[in-house]
Formats: structure tokens, sequence, C-alpha cells
């Protein structure tokens, strides 16, 4: 069942991905890393059933987290990207090509993999007090990193995936600070409401989800979703093993499988972030053909004056 759930999931942010990426690239350029850019996005309507999707995706993730460990749900939310594939080619009328079909098959071996050899364990769902700010510290520290590196990146696509990384981040944290809200939501409502995770937890979305659209309308979705696909579960995996007591098998003769299959599974993962289905079309924006067009006139309009 939870792994029902992390797959309904992925399903919805894939829908998400699409949708959003195809109206936060275009997005005014002043708005970048700007909380006001979410309130702009709000008015198209593409990006609202973006967001709904997530939305919905949000609540199935946190279904399996409230059912499962981190450790399970997080490998999973890597299958996004290939859910991401079909909903493109159907929406294009398009197929998928081989690059495409190797992508899918090593994310689903890799996946199954890390998930039969490791055997994950179902660990805690609050730690101390001190643990839970050193995690919040260091996450929120990252992630901050990243963005400000992205900022001095002259490369649109290096900015990109910086700020895609640095959403991811936040995600993994999200997903932790989750699974600690679902724990204390039944068990003792009045101990979370007084509790500071659930508003940092509000915070962290909130903030994820603008650097997540500053990714899209800094560069193309192959350089932005990557590190931001893969970070997230890289994140919360941390976070469950460190600090959670997940645990995967690691012994000497398992560890080597379970690197060999999260190896697979990021390199598949981004072969599929890679492909014109998730990304678009090759060649450069509308936008840049226009000004080389004009350009060209004006050269040859020159020329032509004696």
């Amino acid at each position: 069942m939870v792994l029902l759930l992390a797959f309904a999931a992925s399903l919805c942010f894939a829908a998400a991905y699409v949708l959003q990426y195809h109206e936060a690239h275009e997005a005014p350029r002043g708005l970048f890393l700007s909380p006001r850019l979410l309130v702009e996005l709000s008015k198209h309507k593409i990006w609202v059933g973006g967001i709904a999707a997530m939305i919905i995706g949000d609540l199935l993730q946190a279904a399996a987290l409230g059912n499962g460990s981190l450790a399970v749900v997080e490998p999973v939310l890597t299958t996004s990207l290939l859910f991401a594939l079909p909903l493109s080619a159907a929406w294009r009328r398009e197929y998928l090509r081989r690059v495409e079909w190797i992508g899918a098959l090593m994310v689903s071996a890799g996946l199954g993999l890390l998930l039969g050899v490791g055997s994950p364990s179902s660990g805690a769902s609050d730690m101390p007090m001190f643990q839970w700010i050193l995690v919040t510290l260091a996450a929120w520290g990252l992630s901050l990193s990243l963005v400000s590196a992205g900022l001095r990146m002259p490369s649109p696509s290096h900015r990109a995936a910086l700020i895609g990384g640095a959403a991811g981040v936040l995600f993994g944290l999200q997903d932790a600070l989750t699974r600690y809200c679902l724990h204390w939501f039944g068990k003792d409502f009045p101990h979370l409401a007084m509790s500071w995770q659930p508003y940092v937890l509000i915070v962290t979305a909130l903030y994820g989800l603008t650097l997540t659209q500053s990714a899209y309308e800094a560069g193309s979705l192959s350089a932005a979703l990557p590190p931001m696909a893969v970070g997230e579960p890289i994140i919360g995996i941390l976070i469950g093993i460190v600090a959670l007591n997940e645990t995967f098998d690691t012994s000497l003769t398992s560890l080597p499988w379970e690197a060999f299959g999260a190896a697979v599974m990021v390199i598949g993962a981004w072969l599929l972030a890679r492909s014109p289905l998730v990304c678009g079309p090759a060649g450069p924006p509308a936008t840049e053909q226009l000004s080389h067009l004009l350009h060209r006139e004006r050269a040859g309009s020159a020329a032509d004056v004696p």
C-alpha cells in the first residue's frame, strides 16, 4: 500500500513538473526568486492546474509517509520522471525514443535493486529537539548556499541546476517535517500546535516552491529537474538514516549492490530529465530566434547603404 501511494504521488508530481514549467519559464525576469513570482503565476490556468496536481501528490505522499518510512518512500519519488515522459508524449502526440526507454528501464531496475537488496526498515517519526534544530539549519544552510552559488553563475543552465538542487534539499526536509506532523496530528494535536515544526514546514514548502519556479524560469527543465528530482530523495533518505534511525542492509554483500542500484537509478533519471518530451523541443526559444532574425535583417540593411 505504501509503494502504491508513493507511485501515485510520483504520477501527480510528473504532471505538475510539465504544467508548471510551461508557464514558469516565460515568467517576468524581475520576479526571479521573489514570492511575488507565485502571485504572478497564479493568474495562469495551466500553472494552477500544475499546483493542483502537486497538492494531490503531496497528500498522497503524506499518506505514504504516514504508513511507511522515508527510506522506502523517497526513492520511489524519482519515478516521477518516468511518468513525466508518457504524459508529455501524449500531450504532444509523440513517441518515446530508445534513450527514453533505456532511462525508464534504468530507473525501474535501479529502484528495484535498491529496495530489494537494501530492505529498508521503518524508523522513528520524531527526534530530540537539538537534532531537529541541527537538521533544519543544515538543510536550509545547504539550500541557501546553493542559491547563492547559482546567482553567481553566468550560465542559465548552471543557475537553474543549482537552484533546482536547492529546492530539492528543502523538499527533502519538508518530507521529514511532514512525517513528524502526521505522527503528532493524531497522537497529540495540542503538542503539534505548540511545536515549531509545522510552521517551519509551511515556510519550507512555500520557499521550496518559489525556488522551483525560479529554477524553471532561469533555464531549461533538463537543467533544473534532475538535481531537484534526485536531491529530494537523497536528503530525505539521509535524514531518515542519520536522525530517524531508519536503516538499510549495510552488509559487505549488500552494500555494493545498493550503491550500484542507486547509481543506475540516478543515471536513468538524468537521461529521462534531459528528454525533449520533458524539457521541450531542442533549439533556442522563440524570442531568441526573433532577436537573431532582426539582427541579421539590420546587418543586411546596413550592408546595402553606400
